[in-house]
């Protein structure tokens, strides 16, 4: 019997194979250790977040004494350069020397305060000695700041904070890198307004 002539050719045409399925990468289980870190961050996140808004609190704290006294200091040689004159006042270069060597002192509070902030957003639990010395020194100020001192006491020396501060609870943050903590718009507006706030109110209560 002939070939239907209007057939559609076949010679040439081969085997049609349709295209290889993507590979699914199975998920590996998680080890013992593993979820056992996983229970144990997840039981502390809140403590753990309080306990690096504290560290916050000191990073912002040690860049305000880094920078209040540094323009300080600038803002008092500047009025120093203004009154040159063929004698020099005693008093004046004297409070001069006052408020420098107390900007230096608070720079270097500023640094440790630079230092304890770092490793206390880490949880490094290296540090626990400085994070108390520091927020002790806050309740020294006799304001607001003395209140979140005595929290902040609270929070590193809690049952709680003993575990958060602890080279276990180290590991298990290395274990569960999928937990994270996000900081809001809002924390990070009034940080910024603290940073700025700071400095500026030296300046002008030097340049007064």
């Amino acid at each position: 019997m002939d070939q239907n002539p209007y057939a559609p050719p076949t010679a040439g045409l081969g085997e049609v194979k349709p295209p290889p399925e993507p590979e699914v990468l199975a998920e590996r289980p998680l080890t013992e250790a593993e979820v056992a870190a996983d229970a144990l961050r997840r039981a502390h996140l809140t403590h753990e977040a309080r306990l690096r808004s504290i560290g916050t609190l000191m990073l912002v704290g040690g860049l305000n004494l880094l920078l209040g006294p540094m323009i300080g200091v600038i803002g008092v040689f500047a009025l120093l350069g203004s009154l040159v004159a063929p004698v020099v006042d005693g008093g004046a270069l004297q409070g001069a020397g006052l408020i420098g060597g107390a900007g230096l002192l608070l720079t270097g509070f500023g640094a440790l305060s630079l230092r304890g902030g770092m490793g206390l957003r880490r949880l490094d639990p290296r540090h626990r000695a400085l994070y108390t010395a520091l927020v002790s020194l806050w309740l020294l100020s006799f304001s607001f700041l003395a209140l979140v001192g005595l929290w902040a006491l609270v929070l590193i020396h809690s049952p709680e904070g003993k575990i958060v501060l602890s080279p276990e609870y180290a590991e298990a943050r290395r274990l569960t890198p999928h937990i994270r903590l996000r900081t809001s718009v809002v924390t990070c507006l009034a940080l910024a307004l603290l940073l700025l706030g700071v400095p500026l109110t030296w300046f002008i209560a030097v340049m007064r």
